[in-house]
């Protein structure tokens, strides 16, 4: 059924480097939490105050590059080469200095933020010993992840110029260089944590260089000419600027897109704060969960990434049909794909689950858990991708306000009802639920939009 559909062959071309490239930087952050707990409990401790911190830049980095995907696929469809190349430059350039920002005023907050996640009766000896950790490994810290935010943004452009290949086999280099650089200098040169995170910089850094001295060819950015903006006529040049123009676009753009990358971050702390009323084995256990959930969801992710650029070059082009054609077999794809997956993961369980965790109880919540709570991952999959598909067609807020509903009105409440029957399995049915009544309310949110899309081209 699928094979014979040209939108779906296109679909998996584009795809399918990314899932590669996203699943093997996603195991080499497993491999590396699994160094530093090698390094000592104070070290894995001081790596995990870097989380809330790490979503915060990811949500901002994906929030730029979201918007810049969805302006410069549909500028290049509608042939518009000066709009992609500014919007390209300010992106990657001005997306990158922005994070840098971000990235220096939490290192002047080091102290603040430390005093924060450290409890008021952990030992003076302790305290010393983690701040002494904290201070030498939070500046490489924040640079590697600037790192990432650079090489995210550059690959935007890529993919936003059909070019999906390119930023897969990036993201699988830089994996590689990392577990390469990872047990060197972390225990061969005695650098320890702070190795980590160099690795971490300097395989990143790599591959964005890379990358942008392979683009230099391509005419996807554009020089930026300080040299035209004479004193006297400064403001006025700036005005007329194209970066003034588009950057007004852009920012317009990136901020609910921000906004709704932000939510799942908000959400899964109230929700830990909710399963933590129950007791300490189901916060370990909702990790976990949530850990083998980020695997399952990679190929939807990677999908999120792929198709925005390909609605967005339909949208400049006024091609309303096939956007239509691509989102119906995207999701028709999607649902199977990931019935499949969770068919497979109920039948092989008994495989899986000692791989998962030795407790007797985590078995037993895994054993009822893998037969529940995938199945729901085929709506959510589908509520990503209509998510996804809002921001390509520049309705950021609509994407924003489905991410609400499936986030705050939803799926928060859900866990806040099966936490209160202090069942951690009640709890995993509600999620499930939430997550089905998401995707079914996305997907007629799409419907209602694309119908206003086709009633507003023939008004036209």
């Amino acid at each position: 059924m699928f094979a014979v559909s040209p939108s779906l062959t296109l679909i998996i071309k584009r795809t399918l480097p990314l899932t590669v490239g996203l699943f093997a930087i996603m195991l080499v952050q497993l491999v590396d939490s699994v160094f530093i707990g090698m390094l000592g409990l104070n070290q894995l401790a001081v790596h995990g105050i870097t989380l809330p911190f790490q979503a915060a830049f990811i949500g901002t980095q994906v929030g730029i590059g979201v918007a810049a995907t969805s302006i410069i696929s549909k500028a290049c469809g509608g042939r518009d080469k000066l709009k992609s190349q500014t919007v390209a430059t300010l992106a990657a350039a001005g997306g990158t200095l922005f994070i840098t920002l971000l990235g220096v005023v939490l290192w002047l907050l080091q102290d603040p933020i430390l005093a924060t996640f450290i409890a008021s009766d952990v030992s003076s000896a302790k305290q010393l010993a983690l701040a002494a950790i904290f201070n030498r490994y939070w500046p490489a810290w924040l640079l590697s992840a600037i790192s990432v935010a650079a090489l995210y943004l550059v690959s935007c452009v890529y993919r936003a110029n059909e070019d999906t290949k390119t930023t897969g086999q990036m993201f699988l280099l830089a994996s590689i260089i990392n577990l390469i650089l990872d047990p060197l200098l972390i225990f061969s040169f005695n650098m320890g944590i702070v190795g980590a995170a160099l690795a971490s910089t300097l395989s990143y850094s790599i591959c964005t260089l890379y990358m942008l001295y392979k683009a230099r060819g391509k005419q996807w950015f554009a020089a930026i000419n300080l040299n035209s903006l004479s004193t006297s006529t400064k403001q006025q040049a700036i005005q007329n600027s194209p970066y003034f123009y588009y950057g007004k676009e852009l920012i317009r753009t990136t901020v609910p897109t921000i906004l709704n990358q932000s939510l799942p971050s908000l959400s899964a702390f109230i929700c830990m704060l909710l399963i933590a009323q129950i007791g300490t084995e189901e916060i370990a256990f909702w990790s976990l969960l949530s850990r083998l959930e980020s695997f399952l969801l990679v190929f939807t992710l990677a999908l999120t990434m792929a198709i925005p650029p390909i609605i967005g070059r339909y949208l400049g082009e006024g091609k309303l049909n096939e956007i239509v054609e691509v989102l119906t077999v995207t999701a028709k794809f999607l649902l199977v794909f990931h019935l499949v997956i969770a068919l497979i993961a109920a039948i092989s369980s008994p495989y899986i689950i000692p791989l998962i965790s030795a407790d007797m109880m985590m078995q037993n919540w895994f054993s009822i858990a893998l037969w529940v709570i995938p199945f729901s991952y085929a709506p959510l999959g589908l509520c990503m991708l209509v998510v996804s598909a809002f921001n390509a067609l520049g309705e950021a807020r609509r994407a924003l306000f489905v991410s609400m509903v499936r986030l705050l009105v939803l799926y928060v409440p859900a866990i806040w009802l099966g936490t209160a029957t202090q069942s951690i399995i009640q709890t995993i049915v509600a999620a499930c639920i939430a997550n089905t009544l998401a995707g079914a309310y996305a997907w007629f949110k799409l419907k209602q939009c694309t119908a206003l899309q086709f009633t507003r081209s023939q008004l036209a």
